[in-house]
């Protein structure tokens, strides 16, 4: 899967790009990025930051991220709109 730009965030293509291969990457990033990366996961969404971190970090589908997690769909798509956002 390759990157698509995200409709309902507010960013241009290349600044979505760069934000969604930098979480795919996130391990080889340095540690003031990845203190960010947690930082607005937590702030966008909340107590299911665990399930944000594994939709930004990973390429498994929404569906089963939010089955695992016991999430709707569209929590997720609107926590990952903040995320963007707040980048």
């Amino acid at each position: 899967m390759s990157f698509k730009k995200l409709r309902g965030v507010h960013l241009p293509e290349p600044k979505q790009g760069m934000i969604y291969y930098t979480c795919l990457n996130l391990q080889e990033q340095p540690l003031w990025v990845k203190n960010k990366f947690e930082r607005l996961c937590i702030q966008a969404a909340g107590v299911y930051h665990c399930a944000l971190r594994e939709l930004l970090t990973t390429q498994n589908s929404v569906t089963g991220i939010a089955m695992k997690y016991h999430v709707s769909e569209s929590m997720l798509y609107d926590a990952r709109t903040r995320f963007y956002e707040s980048w």
